[in-house]
């Protein structure tokens, strides 16, 4: 089963690309900025959260505004493809009713389209680190960090969407889940700030690891722990592989459920 998923992906791989390129041009396609909102966003809620955390809360962090930022873009680019991805075939029911082909190509479009926005939005991030943080050779694990991001979110928005489909109700716990989950995860406030009661426990979140990987590409600093790392890349190959599964199974009555 997981075979036959990625040979469809290959030899679809113009369909996946073409509504990848859909998905980027639909979504700014009114917008007189277009791409920078991707960074422009994350950049309103760093200032925001900034202002709140370093004035009123004041969290301990050096180059404060740096680390938010580190953290909010990719977990922009989490939440906006967990929630558009469960969401993503229902919003193309038509598409399916009409033609055949491997349905897991619309969750993966979504999520391709905006880990180009990350992509980008990282670049656009790293004048700013040069000028008022050092890159060192941790930069080259950015790459790592990306991908175990994207394929994290993609076992779990398989799973999502595929559910979504028939009960609708999928959606809006993945909302709720998502509110919740940003919090439980070190964005705001860094990791040592845990009770070290709750670390090794605290740390089993998938997105602990990945974002400290992401903060240690790009600041340098203490490196994600081996427990949180580890936690990360397994609970990533078991949702990834269960998520195909899943989805590969109730494929098949997509279109009578929809």
């Amino acid at each position: 089963m997981i075979i036959v998923f990625f040979k469809q992906l290959y030899e679809r791989r113009d369909l996946l690309l073409a509504l990848t390129t859909k998905e980027l041009k639909t979504r700014y396609k009114s917008a007189f900025l277009g791409f920078l909102w991707a960074f422009l966003n994350p950049l309103l809620q760093m200032a925001v959260l900034s202002v709140v955390f370093m004035l009123i809360v004041r969290i301990p962090v050096q180059n404060y505004s740096l680390f938010l930022f580190c953290g909010l873009l990719p977990w922009t680019f989490f939440s906006q493809s967990l929630i558009s991805g469960t969401g993503s075939l229902t919003a193309n029911r038509d598409l399916i009713k009409k033609a055949a082909f491997p349905r897991e190509i619309l969750p993966l479009s979504v999520i391709l389209s905006n880990a180009i926005n990350l992509i980008l939005s990282l670049a656009l991030l790293l004048p700013a680190i040069l000028i008022f943080a050092n890159i060192s050779w941790p930069l080259i694990l950015l790459p790592f960090a990306i991908l175990l991001h994207i394929i994290f979110t993609a076992g779990l928005v398989l799973i999502a969407s595929s559910l979504d489909i028939y009960y609708r109700d999928v959606s809006f716990i993945i909302q709720a889940l998502t509110m919740a989950w940003f919090y439980l995860t070190p964005i705001i406030y860094p990791l040592s700030m845990v009770p070290q009661r709750f670390v090794d426990l605290y740390a089993a979140n998938p997105m602990v690891g990945i974002i400290s990987l992401y903060r240690f590409a790009l600041l340098g600093g203490d490196a994600p722990t081996f427990f949180a790392l580890a936690a990360s890349m397994i609970l990533t190959a078991i949702l990834f592989i269960f998520g195909i599964i899943i989805f590969k199974k109730r494929e098949p009555f997509f279109a009578d459920w929809i």
